[in-house]
C-alpha cells in the first residue's frame, strides 16, 4: 500500500491547480507574443531609419540579405528576408507606437501581419480608424 495521497480524494484541488497552470501559460504566451510584436516593429523602425538616412534604395536591397545572414547565424530562424520585410512593412504601415501598443494587446503577430499586407483600404482599417479603434479598446499593461 502506498503512503502517497490520491488526487482522486481531492479532485477540486487538482482542477484548481490545473486551472492556475493553464491560465498562467496562456498569459505568458500572450505576453511573449506582444513583446515580440513590439520587437518586430522596433526592428522595422531601425531598418527604415537606416535606409532613409542613407537615402538609397539599392542600399535597402543589400541590407536585408546581410541582416538575414547575420541574425540567422546568431539567433537561428525567425529573421529571414521575408520576416525582416514584414518588420519594415509593420513600421511603415503603423507608425504610431500607441496604436501598435493597443493592437498588439488584442491581436496576435499573425493577425497584424495579415492586416498590414492588405492593400485595399476598404478591406483594411485606415490609420484614422485604427487610431479610433485604439481609443475604444481597453488599455492593458501587457504591451
Amino acid at each position: 500500500m502506498s503512503d502517497k495521497p490520491d488526487t482522486n480524494d481531492k479532485p477540486e484541488l487538482l482542477d484548481s491547480i490545473i486551472g492556475l497552470i493553464d491560465q498562467t501559460r496562456h498569459s505568458v504566451a500572450k505576453t511573449v507574443n506582444q513583446e515580440l510584436t513590439l520587437l518586430y516593429w522596433k526592428i522595422g523602425k531601425t531598418i527604415n531609419e537606416e535606409i532613409l538616412k542613407n537615402d538609397r534604395a539599392d542600399y535597402g536591397k543589400k541590407i536585408i540579405p546581410s541582416l538575414n545572414e547575420a541574425l540567422t547565424k546568431r539567433y537561428g530562424i525567425g529573421f529571414n528576408k521575408r520576416n525582416l520585410q514584414s518588420f519594415i512593412k509593420l513600421n511603415s504601415e503603423i507608425q504610431d507606437f500607441e496604436i501598435l501598443h493597443t493592437l498588439c494587446a488584442k491581436l496576435t503577430w499573425s493577425h497584424i501581419r495579415s492586416l498590414i499586407y492588405i492593400e485595399d483600404d476598404i478591406k483594411r482599417y485606415s490609420k484614422k480608424d485604427l487610431k479610433n479603434l485604439s481609443y475604444q479598446l481597453p488599455k492593458t499593461n501587457y504591451c
